[in-house]
């Protein structure tokens, strides 16, 4: 089991190392169809209680049938009393709509269980209040996720397109995209919408 000190040791290169953008090369996704496919079974989707458009997507995505769980910005309970056993059982896939240091250490920790960030998409906001996003995951996903963050409800959106992350290999690719609006401020720090599935094999 991860102790608490490399777990630390975690969450310290989370708030000091660039997040990997290489997603899907990271997934070893392939080239089958997205949409000929079922979504990936979500065993939990994560929300932020400190930001707005995170509870809305959590309120969504419980809406949907999906279990959920409200973190604080601090995952390592969840890790401990959830996650870790989970995960020790089997490889099983979770998503959610989190600032960036959470994402890395789940990211980090999934690693060892043969897990993989699969779909992830940067949320920012610039000078002007327009909300930019970044990208990048199963190209029948990219459809989905495009409409979602040009919505005012981007957040809540954003839970419909991660319950539709295709399981198995699947062809990627990215975009970037400045929505006509932002629902809320995010202020300086970005958030991420994101899925952690098992890792496709050849």
């Amino acid at each position: 089991m991860t102790s608490r000190r490399e777990f630390l040791q975690i969450g310290i290169a989370a708030s000091a190392l660039p997040l990997a953008t290489q997603v899907a090369r990271a997934a070893s996704l392939g080239e089958i169809g997205a949409a000929q496919r079922a979504p990936v079974s979500l065993y939990k989707i994560i929300y932020d209680a400190r930001f707005p458009e995170s509870v809305v997507f959590g309120n969504r995505a419980a809406a949907l049938g999906v279990d959920v769980h409200a973190i604080d910005g601090d995952m390592t309970r969840l890790w401990f009393d959830d996650i870790y056993h989970r995960w020790r059982q089997s490889p099983v896939a979770i998503a959610g709509l989190t600032a960036h240091g959470p994402l890395f250490c789940f990211e980090r920790l999934a690693w060892d269980q043969g897990l993989r960030v699969v779909f992830r998409a940067e949320h920012g906001q610039d000078a002007g209040g327009l909300l930019t996003n970044a990208v990048s995951g199963p190209q029948g996903m990219l459809g989905l996720a495009r409409g979602a963050v040009e919505r005012e409800d981007w957040g809540s959106a954003m839970a419909d397109v991660v319950t539709q992350c295709p399981s198995g290999k699947a062809e990627s690719d990215s975009f970037a995209v400045v929505a006509r609006n932002a629902s809320g401020t995010l202020g300086t720090e970005s958030l991420y919408s994101w899925v952690i599935a098992p890792a496709a094999r050849s």
